[in-house]
């Protein structure tokens, strides 16, 4: 079980829209679309989330897992907002945002079983706190980024790793009469049904994104793609470890440091977000 005191809805607005910017890590395309592509599925994927936990919630005995999966939703709503609005950040940019976004919102909406939706849930919670991880770990990777949208991602990726294992204990939970090894089964055949539909729909989107800015999406292109996820500086190559022990059968979502990158990641918000705007003084007699 995790802690409820873990997870911290936090309702700020980065105002990507105002401060939209194509190829804002390191004027690089490859670099941005390697993080641009994951907010075209987070609306759609956020949305699916809480419809899966909440459906379990008001069955569950464990009143602090019900909180937990309370704070998760919340956090996940404020996600999905600003989210919404990063996109239409890009569509105000010139990118094809519904072209991309559509076989991903069909796709999610195909999985009608509660079970089979959170078993999607579980897995790709999984993901997304393994990409967090990197983030939080490694802060230098995005040390060159345009501010709002560094501000986004750090925070993003601190909530992320608060809520991570929330998941995976609502399966257990709502299982009880299901044998461990079914129970692994079921997380992994979650896996298998989200990894490789996640690569094929980010890759297609991949010449969507490119051809909005007049880049040809040829073999030069694809070997620097490569170069970039799977060598230097190799976002998808660190992530592969983590991902992969998905797979373990007794595998724990928390990690010894989990609480260490917590506090680095609540220090650096704390550190790096502007401050509120401020609130008018009242006029006398008000």
């Amino acid at each position: 079980m995790g802690n409820a005191e873990d997870i911290i809805p936090r309702d700020i607005r980065f105002g990507i829209l105002e401060n939209a910017q194509r190829h804002w890590l390191e004027d690089d395309i490859i670099k941005t679309v390697l993080i641009d592509g994951l907010s075209i599925f987070l609306p759609e994927g956020e949305r699916f989330f809480i419809r899966s936990l909440k459906h379990y919630g008001p069955k569950l005995q464990d009143k602090e897992l019900a909180a937990e999966i309370n704070g998760y939703s919340v956090q996940e709503a404020y996600h999905t907002r600003e989210h919404e609005e990063y996109n239409r950040a890009m569509m105000k940019l010139g990118y094809d945002v519904e072209k991309m976004e559509k076989p991903i919102r069909q796709g999610f909406e195909i999985v009608k079983n509660p079970l089979h939706r959170l078993s999607i849930t579980c897995a790709i919670e999984h993901m997304t706190a393994t990409l967090s991880t990197l983030t939080l770990r490694h802060p230098e990777l995005m040390e060159k980024a345009a501010p709002a949208y560094r501000r986004l991602w750090m925070w993003h990726a601190l909530e992320e790793l608060e809520h991570k294992a929330v998941a995976l204990d609502v399966l257990k939970a709502a299982t009880p009469g299901m044998s461990s090894w079914k129970r692994y089964f079921v997380r992994v055949l979650g896996m298998n049904g989200t990894l490789f539909p996640f690569l094929v729909l980010f890759l297609r989107n991949v010449p969507i994104y490119a051809k909005n800015d007049g880049v040809k999406t040829g073999l030069r292109f694809w070997l620097r793609f490569f170069w970039v996820t799977m060598v230097y500086p190799g976002y998808w190559r660190r992530c592969l470890p983590n991902t992969l022990r998905y797979y373990l059968p007794g595998f724990d979502p928390r990690n010894s440091d989990d609480q260490e990158l917590m506090r680095k990641g609540r220090d650096w918000l704390a550190a790096n977000l502007p401050p509120p705007p401020a609130t008018p003084a009242p006029k006398p007699g008000v």
